[in-house]
């Protein structure tokens, strides 16, 4: 049974998981990663990240098919990325098929990311742009795929857009182009030399984590979001509290690498250039902010039972509305451990 948003607001089981228990397979032996490790403190200073997360039941099975598909897509994935442990973990009360959708998908989103963070392609403004377009095109059924990565993302487009309705379609689309007016903001910056501002940042880090995955939760529950609920304060909080707190995360734990490629679009990096911190003032920072996103996250989700008798949204749509935003509050801690065991920004 799926939780509910108010066993979500309580205090969060410390019971240690044993290795080997059902349902709870053990996890890699690899020490955390220097730069994943400075997320530690946000398990004294949000509650709710203080406690492990349970695992996908069948997470072996995830992570042998999603294997399966990224060969057949010809996507080169490392076999410590891990991506099926983190949605195993947001998705750990859903169905199998919930939990590997969602893992396909964060493994084409890094696979994209990855062009313009670790490639030549992420300071030329005319790629970001046509790769974007293509996307676009792709999903609109204008153009044939022909790279790994839109073969892959036409895959998931097919299965994915199957389960919606045209409003959250078009919202999906609109989400992706966000994501490509941030890339190319961030291709700019890299030609120019140019370190975003500390008030800018969380609009432009929220636009290239890609908008849309948030809106995955949905298809992956077989869950529609109802525009009037969509359009409120409390439910656009929810989301973008949610983008805010994993991509901040995933910003210290990449700072390192970051740097060490010459990135500036982090925020740590952002911090530091705007403070003049040092890099450990920097990180304590960002928890802090990390740590204050996390609470507007959760003040969000207590407003959801309201709202729902406010807009006259029926019990049972209401159970369901409830499954979307209790994955929205799952994903902080699910990302925190598989950050803490995935080798994707250990640095050579």
């Amino acid at each position: 049974m799926a939780p509910t948003l108010t066993q979500s607001f309580a205090q969060p089981s410390t019971r240690p998981h044993t290795p080997g228990e059902t349902g709870v397979p053990s996890p890699p032996e690899r020490a955390p990663g220097v730069a994943a490790a400075l997320l530690l403190p946000l398990t004294d200073l949000v509650p709710a990240m203080a406690a492990r997360c349970q695992m996908h039941p069948s997470i072996d099975r995830i992570g042998a098919e999603l294997a399966g598909w990224a060969r057949e897509m010809g996507l080169e994935t490392p076999a410590q990325a891990g991506f099926e442990r983190m949605a195993g973990r947001a998705f750990a009360e859903s169905g199998t098929d919930a939990a590997f959708l969602f893992a396909k998908w964060l493994t084409w989103l890094f696979h994209f990311d990855d062009e313009w963070d670790e490639k030549p392609a992420g300071r030329a403004v005319e790629i970001v742009e046509v790769a974007f377009e293509r996307l676009d095109l792709i999903a609109r059924g204008s153009v044939p795929a022909s790279s790994p990565v839109e073969r892959a993302f036409e895959d998931l487009w097919k299965v994915t857009s199957a389960r919606m309705g045209q409003r959250w379609r078009r919202r999906f689309l609109m989400g992706l182009a966000a994501q490509g007016a941030a890339c190319r903001t961030e291709a700019e910056n890299r030609c120019s030399g140019r370190v975003p501002s500390v008030a800018g940042y969380p609009a432009l880090r929220r636009g290239t984590a890609g908008p849309y995955l948030f809106d995955l939760v949905e298809p992956c529950l077989g869950v529609e979001v109802p525009v009037e609920l969509r359009e409120t304060p409390t439910w656009q909080t929810l989301m973008d509290a949610c983008n805010d707190v994993t991509a901040w995360c995933n910003d210290v734990a990449s700072h390192h690498k970051e740097r060490a490629n010459g990135d500036v679009h982090n925020y740590v990096t952002v911090a530091a250039v705007a403070f003049g911190f040092s890099d450990g003032d920097a990180v304590t920072w960002v928890n802090d902010r990390i740590a204050a996103r996390s609470k507007d996250l959760r003040t969000a989700a207590r407003r959801l039972p309201g709202l729902f008798d406010q807009l006259g949204i029926p019990a049972g749509q209401a159970r369901d509305l409830s499954r979307v935003a209790c994955a929205f509050l799952a994903a902080p801690r699910a990302q925190l451990e598989w950050l803490l065991e995935s080798s994707r920004y250990d640095v050579p």
